[in-house]
């Protein structure tokens, strides 16, 4: 899989030539077919490379900014120094590990630049042992950069330019008091470099604090970041019926690729539970799975073994996965810059794609915001859904989980919703036991709970659940 490079439209005719890149970056460009700037590195790469200031850069996720401060920043650094001379944090372990893959590639022709990503979730002593090679570069997240400096593993006496990435991202996460701590034991010429989709007055505050008031700003206005590949939809949907009418726009497209994002981690991981129990394969990608399991969910994914991912905004930051066929909103984004982030991920290296928000009948005029502020517009895509109104009947079922495991009434129910994405209220007619519940089912979630929980496995016990069959009632709470 490529790099995660966006190149796009240009606002002259102007070549990465003629922005002052030295031919072994060039060359490396050319081969992985790169030949246009985009708006934000037009005007980022001549100032890095000329001037001294520090900078700060707006624009949105997927306009070019790994490669608009990666590619200037490469051809300033002192290869035959081996030493650190560039950090560049970011707020996931996904962004980092995407900005060194991309690093690598434009430093393919420039001998003997280093560069490594450190992030959470993974063992420490691992990193420290790979860091024992000098390196130039270090992508890291704030909490693991930290662990490393207070083991003292890395030294920044040599270094010459920090770039906070994603600098709202950070924020909204709670890393601000971690980047107090590390600007504070730079050195003060260090050249620091803020990049942000937004400019609220929290960050107004970190460019003031971090890069001073002699900064030069750079800013790309989001009219501008629309890619006009992107075909802007919309599923009207009847109240309660909103994954019935996501289960028909998915059967209808089995042979296509896309990302569903979620609002919440919760919400990701029931909804994609929800998928497997209708048979449509789906991994899920939030901010808790730890680093085991998101490579083997991205792995699966690129390698198209599963069609679908279910992610959460922190967790998609910085994904890069080509040839998808449309991104869906299953809860509507939060702001214009989440939108473009979340739309961006599909109608990738000149690909055309389709963004789709889930919106409720009643719901529709709230793509009014987006359609005036990013110079948009939305057509509705009409499902012809089949609903059925009949009442449900009930199933009873058995499953050989009980108060010996810890149960309660409330948490079994979780449990079982949780792990097979039924909702709540469709369980019911808890029984306890020591070493087995029996419960009640809507007859139209039977299978759904059985494809997703029978012969799983609950704290190392394979969970067997009977049909029609309950037992008798001895030792009940």
């Amino acid at each position: 899989m490529g790099p995660a490079f966006i190149f796009g439209a240009m606002t002259d005719s102007k070549n990465f030539s003629d922005l002052g890149l030295i031919p072994n970056i060039i060359q490396s460009l050319n081969e992985n077919n790169i030949a246009e700037p985009t708006e934000i590195q037009t005007q980022v790469i001549p100032f890095v490379l000329t001037q001294s200031q520090n900078l700060v850069g707006i624009s949105q996720t997927g306009t070019g900014k790994t490669a608009a401060y990666g590619l200037p920043l490469l051809q300033l650094l002192e290869p035959s120094l081996q030493e650190l001379q560039m950090v560049i944090i970011v707020p996931t372990r996904e962004l980092s590990q995407q900005i060194a893959k991309d690093l690598f590639v434009f430093s393919r022709y420039i001998i003997r630049i280093r560069t490594e990503a450190v992030y959470g979730g993974t063992k420490i002593e691992d990193q420290i042992k790979k860091l024992e090679a000098p390196k130039h570069i270090l992508v890291a997240t704030p909490g693991r950069l930290l662990d490393l400096l207070g083991r003292k593993v890395i030294d920044l006496s040599h270094l010459r330019f920090l770039v906070l990435d994603e600098a709202d991202e950070m924020l909204n996460m709670g890393f601000k008091p971690d980047i107090d701590k590390i600007l504070k034991l730079c050195k003060p010429n260090v050249r620091k470099f803020l990049f942000t989709s937004t400019l609220p007055p929290a960050i107004k505050q970190m460019v003031t604090d971090y890069l001073g008031k002699d900064v030069k700003e750079i800013q790309i206005k989001p009219k501008e970041l629309v890619n006009k590949a992107i075909e802007h939809l919309y599923i009207p949907y009847q109240y309660g019926y909103k994954f019935l009418f996501l289960h028909a726009f998915l059967k209808k497209h089995s042979q296509e690729r896309g990302i569903i994002f979620c609002r919440t981690q919760a919400a990701a991981k029931l909804l994609k539970q929800q998928l497997v129990g209708v048979e449509i394969a789906a991994g899920a990608l939030y901010g808790d799975l730890n680093q085991f399991e998101r490579n083997k969910v991205m792995a699966a994914f690129k390698a198209k073994r599963i069609p679908l991912l279910v992610a959460t905004d922190i967790a998609a930051r910085g994904l890069d996965v080509q040839d998808l066929n449309y991104v869906i909103h299953f809860h509507l984004p939060e702001s214009d810059a989440q939108f473009v982030n979340r739309s961006g991920r599909t109608a990738r290296a000149g690909k055309k794609g389709q963004s789709i928000c889930l919106l409720q009948d009643d719901e529709v005029h709230e793509v009014e915001d987006f359609e005036a502020s990013l110079g948009i517009r939305f057509k509705a895509l009409k499902l012809d859904v089949a609903i059925d109104t009949s009442p449900s009947t009930e199933v009873e079922l058995h499953i050989n989980v009980g108060m010996r495991q810890g149960f309660n009434e409330a948490s079994f129910v979780r449990f079982l919703s949780t792990e097979s994405g039924v909702k709540e209220e469709a369980i019911y007619n808890i029984e306890r036991f020591l070493t087995y519940t029996n419960f009640s089912v809507d007859s139209k979630y039977r299978d759904q709970l059985l494809r997703n929980i029978h012969n799983t496995k609950h704290h190392n016990q394979k969970i067997l659940i009977e049909v029609g069959h309950k037992l008798e009632k001895k030792g009940k709470e």
